[in-house]
């Protein structure tokens, strides 16, 4: 794994270098799903290497972090790992606005409820029922 990672979607500047507690997530190697990602993530390194060499080269070589994806994308969230549902989709866009960021989050651990957490460790647990975030303002709102 290497020292630190970059997301490869279009415009978006996070590194695990800079931004703390942002996941890095590889592409899937199922071609059809990477196919989906890498159109999202409109970025021509990405499209070349998987026009060149498939998903598996595209799912060692890029990642994505995880402000590109819903909060009901993931199976687990919590302050240190988020596990992303198999087949979830990137939203092609970041749902974090710049004044909220990753890094400026002090306390993830605050957006965790005791229930989300219970969530995450059932196997059962599907995306209904789970809150919503409201990106439209200048502060993180959930919406359950």
């Amino acid at each position: 794994m290497p020292s630190h990672m970059n997301c490869c979607f279009n415009k978006c500047t996070n590194s695990s270098r800079s931004t703390q507690n942002l996941s890095f997530h590889k592409f899937p190697t199922n071609e059809s799903l990477c196919k989906q990602w890498v159109e999202l993530c409109q970025n021509d390194k990405v499209i070349q290497k998987f026009k060149n060499h498939g998903s598996s080269q595209v799912s060692k070589s890029f990642r994505i972090c995880s402000e590109h994806f819903k909060r009901e994308d993931y199976v687990l969230w919590t302050s240190k790992k988020k596990v992303l549902h198999k087949g979830s989709i990137p939203t092609g866009q970041q749902l974090i606005s710049p004044k909220t960021t990753h890094s400026n989050i002090t306390n993830w651990s605050d957006m965790i409820t005791e229930e989300d957490e219970a969530v995450a460790n059932n196997a059962t647990w599907s995306p209904r029922g789970t809150p919503n975030f409201d990106l439209s303002g200048s502060a993180l709102s959930i919406i359950w």
